[in-house]
């Protein structure tokens, strides 16, 4: 980007914000993630652009306003080029689309009620490997299930940028931002969310109809031998245990084929022998299929497992720890 762009003013046109335009500072290829990939087996280049922020004058929750308005404007102007594979960046960092699966700068999110402002996420930095086992760790209200659900993309950023697979979560719109959810990442809940009326296998097959591959790393099959219930795949939710509903909450959400799977609080409802046995399947899909895992728990035993391990505190990072021997998940201490 050439110095005379960065000193571009910012223009006001009939008492709105107009973003100065920019040109492309470069490109970059990404050859390890499948979508970045034409049907013609070519790289797709991918573009790179910064876009410079205007000064925000107004403090507190004027302040505030202002950059959510400045925001809505982005994400109006390049919701649908991110996900044609455009990579937007508001801090000016390119992500690594080699190594890392997800790359945070300066996230923040706060809640506004009228002259209120509640601050979650007070500016985070953030990255993490693809293919890794990722435990996020942290008090009641330290920000650990927001920054959760920012990175999958079931809430937004305030400020700053959210890096998933190249795509900045923070200027997607919500019919983007579902879309990316439905063909990219898997979700397990701590409440199973089973459609009462389906079969085990039939629920699975809701993932299945999501996923937008058409070569699955596994088929429905070969996912209910993974978890240990094939004798369980015609069986409904009532018919089974709070242990094998999760199972099978994991099926569904494997047969996304998601490039990552997350979960929050997976083990919360379960006893001990099932929260092992919840944990051994996620550590075999990570290991057999390198799908990167990602989960939110509030037992620090579980970090045990974990390639990588998030400490919380304050809507901050507090620590971040890496297991070069990570245990197994039956060899963790539960109390």
């Amino acid at each position: 980007m050439e110095e005379k762009d960065l000193q571009k003013p910012v223009e006001m046109v009939d008492g709105n914000l107009k973003q100065p335009k920019f040109k492309n500072e470069e490109v970059v290829k990404n050859k390890s993630v499948k979508k970045n990939t034409t049907d013609m087996g070519q790289t797709r280049i991918r573009e790179f652009e910064h876009l410079q922020l205007p000064q925000i004058t107004e403090e507190g929750v004027k302040g505030l306003k202002q950059k959510n308005k400045i925001q809505k404007q982005n994400t109006a102007k390049y919701s649908k080029k991110i996900l044609e594979g455009q990579i937007v960046s508001t801090t000016g960092n390119r992500p690594d689309l080699e190594k890392n699966v997800i790359e945070l700068y300066n996230v923040k999110r706060w809640y506004v009620t009228g002259d209120m402002l509640t601050p979650v996420l007070r500016g985070v930095d953030l990255k993490l490997e693809k293919g890794k086992f990722i435990v996020i760790l942290g008090p009641s209200g330290s920000g650990k299930t927001t920054l959760l659900n920012t990175i999958s993309g079931l809430d937004k950023t305030s400020e700053g940028d959210v890096f998933v697979l190249g795509n900045n979560l923070s200027l997607l719109k919500d019919s983007h931002l579902t879309k990316f959810r439905r063909e990219n990442v898997g979700f397990i809940f701590q409440q199973y969310n089973l459609l009462s009326n389906l079969t085990a296998k039939e629920n699975a097959e809701v993932g299945e109809n999501l996923s937008k591959s058409k070569e699955n790393k596994m088929s429905i099959e070969d996912i209910f031998k993974t978890i240990g219930m094939e004798e369980q795949m015609n069986k409904y939710p009532h018919q089974m245990s709070g242990g094998q509903q999760q199972r099978v909450s994991i099926a569904r959400a494997l047969a996304k084929n998601p490039e990552i799977l997350f979960g929050d609080e997976p083990t919360g409802a379960l006893d001990e022998e099932m929260g092992r046995k919840v944990l051994e399947i996620l550590v075999n899909v990570k290991e057999k299929y390198n799908t990167t895992v990602i989960i939110v728990t509030h037992n620090p035993n579980i970090s045990e497992i974990g390639d990588t391990v998030i400490h919380v505190r304050n809507g901050l990072i507090d620590e971040i720890k890496h297991n070069t021997n990570p245990k197994k998940p039956s060899e963790i201490d539960w109390s």
